[in-house]
């Protein structure tokens, strides 16, 4: 019942994206244990994210993805990084998510929560077929970009 209250939220916000065009400002963290990334799927999605979410007002970036990673995964984070910024204009909105990455040893994913269906740590060579082509992206930059700072080429 609540998979099914959720895709239609995703519907109505979908039709609202459509509507009026709204421009968005969220944040993905990219929160790694050994070589192993944490990733989320949602209730109402068949894809696996990188957890993330939207900007409140008057929070910095950095506090958004702190907040993010304790509402989602319950992790609290103390150092994090900016990877990137990424804009995307398919779903009727202009789209703009800060990409940040942080240490998440010795954490034990959730089982699930309220939004959250699944949280599991994944090989970064190794993830699941259905994730998402943007966090495909994500991840396959972020392990070029670290194997260039190792070896000069940043």
């Amino acid at each position: 019942m609540l998979n099914i209250l959720f895709k239609i939220i995703s519907l109505f916000r979908n039709l609202y994206w459509f509507a009026f065009k709204p421009i968005t400002i969220g944040v993905k963290i990219i929160a790694v244990s050994d070589d192993k990334v944490l990733l989320i799927k949602n209730r109402y999605d068949k894809f696996w994210y990188l957890p993330g979410g939207g900007i409140k007002t008057g929070e910095t970036l950095a506090e958004a993805a702190k907040r993010e990673m304790m509402e989602e995964c319950k992790i609290e984070i103390e150092e994090i990084k900016v990877i990137g910024a990424y804009s995307n204009f398919v779903e009727y909105k202009s789209d703009h998510i800060v990409l940040f990455s942080c240490d998440v040893s010795n954490f034990i994913p959730n089982k699930k929560g309220c939004e959250i269906e699944k949280m599991t740590f994944f090989k970064m060579n190794n993830l699941p077929l259905e994730t998402s082509p943007a966090t495909r992206r994500r991840l396959e930059e972020f392990i070029s970009n670290k194997n260039n700072i190792t070896s000069g080429k940043w």
